[in-house]
């Protein structure tokens, strides 16, 4: 029986998902001094970022989710005219990395 270290599971993981970083990173806009927000791509969330996004989604409040996903970053990304709708498009262009579709258009992961 083997045992297996997940760190070194964890690690093979990220070199063999180069299209699912640790880390995501964007800006409010494409201009070349604007600022850079980081958040962990959703397979990399911490169990305590995962239990703010869950608790954030659970009230159905789109401002509330964007608190949780940007914690500390949040009222800059806000001054920056930052909006909490931008944030579920990112995560969703992010989940299209995740999966894609099979020659008959079936979901599968990629």
């Amino acid at each position: 029986m083997s045992t297996y270290a997940l760190d070194a599971v964890r690690a093979k993981y990220a070199e063999n998902h180069p299209e699912s970083p640790e880390w995501v990173e964007f800006t409010v806009t494409g201009e070349p001094d604007a600022h850079v927000y980081r958040i962990h791509h959703p397979l990399w969330q911490t169990d305590d970022e995962k239990e703010a996004m869950q608790a954030a989604a659970a009230t159905n409040d789109d401002l509330a989710y964007a608190r949780a996903l940007l914690g500390d970053q949040y009222e800059a990304y806000k001054s920056d005219g930052g909006q909490a709708r931008d944030l579920i498009f990112l995560l969703d262009a992010i989940g299209q990395t995740m999966t894609g579709t099979d020659e008959t258009g079936n979901p599968t992961t990629r």
